[in-house]
């Protein structure tokens, strides 16, 4: 396989996309020479060894891994999961543990990583994955990376999921993609010897409007064996019924046929008991639940509040003025205890509310666009998250988030800038006020922060990112992320570079030769041979 030629992908079959939106991860190994990750391994070594850790640099440093990337496999699995014009984003990280490194235990090291180096909002929806791949034997006792089944969908780890966290163990060439928020960790290296885990982030560009693995069955089904310690099938298969681009996100699940449970059986002591009352409300849209599930959002019990978001979006209209109601209490008292002005190195969590808000719909859509005004930030960045998961049933919305974008507080600015991207309705009316934000920034949005990033650069990595996501569309911004080329910021650079490869015009792509020949890379050259 040379450049510019790659081999059919093999795409995901429904089993695999069902473990993967259940579990939130699938494992597999891309058929590529044997030979090739020890080529890998030891060039990653000699890396750490005798150079640095490259960082997002890393796969220039070691081009060989671009054969694993475009492998059919690892091709195949991030069409099924992100859709065929999905993006590779410029974070990429060699995760090494020396032989004599100072370990910490499984459970201290189970985390959600943060969308490095910005703040940007958890998503229930599969818009970012996290490609892992190892280069050497990674059995156990080598300390590959756990994952925690399920959990890409709670607002943070408990103690009993970290005790859940199970290996991604396998021989040299193990590749798995993850959902990227789910729990995971990095295990006990007890045999001390060199251990490398390289990840790549890729990013959804549009909104699925159909299957993109080889679907042969539209409803959901739960997976044959799964890891996630409880039957999460509301949840899932409104998931699944996303990734298929269906108008109504809850087909599949009114096409089960849940057991009956009274009310009462919120409040049982069994934890599957809860969560199968909440399947039968669901079934039932029994309005007279709604206090009751609200009063389960935003709790420590991740499954249950879990479950009413979703038991709350089928209910639907109903329930849509009780959780306006809820979010502008929460949002008076967040703003009593304000957004950190950063919003850098983290994930932060909406609001359960708007996530319920989300599921339900159309109805929601006027009063979370109203919500756009409100004198609360945090009641602000929600309802502009929210708009954003509608992708483009919220068209309607594009005005007031286009409003949003003169906002002072970055936060809000660049969570509607992010939701516009996600619309990709009416560019025409915000493309001109992204420019400007890719060329002036506010002073108090100067302030330098962790890696010394600024909130003005994630302002404009998400604002390159729209235009990626854009496509053909961001044709009259080309001049513009020509200049954004030689921005400071990397990542920045990195997403203008990607919108103009595939804005696609002849100017375009000279300005993207020119880039990448500039910055061409001759890995012949070591230490010793300088020419």
């Amino acid at each position: 396989m040379g450049y510019g030629r790659r081999e059919d992908p093999k795409l995901f079959n429904d089993e695999q996309m069902r473990q993967y939106i259940a579990d939130g991860y699938v494992v597999f190994e891309p058929d590529v020479p044997n030979d090739l990750h020890e080529t890998i391994r030891q060039k990653l070594q000699f890396m750490v060894d005798e150079e640095f850790n490259y960082g997002n640099n890393v796969l220039p440093r070691v081009p060989e891994m671009d054969r694993i990337l475009n492998s059919p496999e690892v091709q195949g699995a991030l069409i099924s999961v992100l859709g065929p014009g999905y993006i590779e984003h410029p974070h990429r990280f060699c995760h090494y543990i020396s032989p004599d490194a100072t370990q910490r235990t499984l459970a201290q090291n189970c985390h959600q990583d943060s969308y490095t180096p910005l703040g940007r909002p958890r998503q229930h929806y599969p818009r970012f994955a996290r490609i892992m791949y190892y280069p050497q034997d990674s059995p156990v006792e080598i300390g590959p990376t756990h994952a925690i089944p399920g959990t890409q969908y709670h607002r943070r780890l408990t103690d009993q999921d970290r005790q859940n966290a199970i290996p991604i163990a396998g021989k040299a060439g193990t590749v798995s993609i993850t959902h990227f928020d789910i729990g995971h960790a990095a295990g006990i290296n007890a045999l001390r010897q060199p251990r490398h885990m390289i990840k790549f982030i890729y990013v959804r560009a549009e909104e699925p409007t159909a299957p993109s693995w080889d679907c042969r069955d539209h409803i959901w089904r739960n997976p044959e064996t799964y890891k996630t310690p409880h039957d999460l099938h509301l949840i899932w298969s409104h998931i699944w019924d996303w990734l298929c681009g269906k108008k109504d996100q809850y087909e599949s699940f009114c096409a089960s046929d849940p057991a009956t449970y009274g009310l009462e059986d919120l409040h049982h002591n069994n934890l599957d008991k809860r969560l199968a009352a909440m399947h039968s409300i669901a079934a039932t849209k029994n309005t007279d639940a709604i206090p009751a599930l609200i009063n389960k959002l935003n709790t420590d019990d991740q499954w249950t509040r879990l479950a009413a978001i979703y038991t709350l979006g089928a209910i639907g209209q109903p329930a849509v003025q009780p959780l306006i109601e809820t979010l502008l209490d929460t949002a008076t008292h967040k703003d009593e205890n304000p957004v950190p002005t950063s919003w850098n190195e983290g994930a932060i969590s909406m609001e359960d509310a708007v996530h319920a808000l989300v599921a339900i719909g159309t109805p929601s859509l006027d009063p979370l666009i109203g919500l756009l005004e409100n004198s609360s930030e945090w009641a602000r960045i929600n309802a502009a998250f929210a708009l954003g998961e509608m992708d483009t049933l919220a068209a309607q919305a594009v005005p007031a988030l286009t409003r949003c974008l003169d906002d002072a507080s970055h936060c809000v600015v660049r969570t509607a800038t992010d939701a516009l991207g996600s619309i990709r309705r009416n560019s025409k009316e915000f493309i001109p006020v992204l420019e400007r934000l890719l060329k002036v920034g506010r002073p108090e949005w100067q302030m330098p922060d962790r890696r010394d990033w600024t909130p003005y650069d994630q302002v404009r990595v998400n604002a390159a990112m729209v235009f990626t996501r854009l496509g053909k569309d961001a044709i009259s911004a080309e001049a513009l992320l020509l200049d954004t080329l030689s921005d400071p910021n990397g990542h920045v650079a990195a997403f203008a570079l990607e919108a103009l490869r595939r804005i696609g015009t002849p100017s375009a792509m000279d300005g993207v030769m020119e880039y990448l020949m500039t910055r061409r890379w001759d890995e012949s050259i070591e230490k010793g041979r300088l020419f």
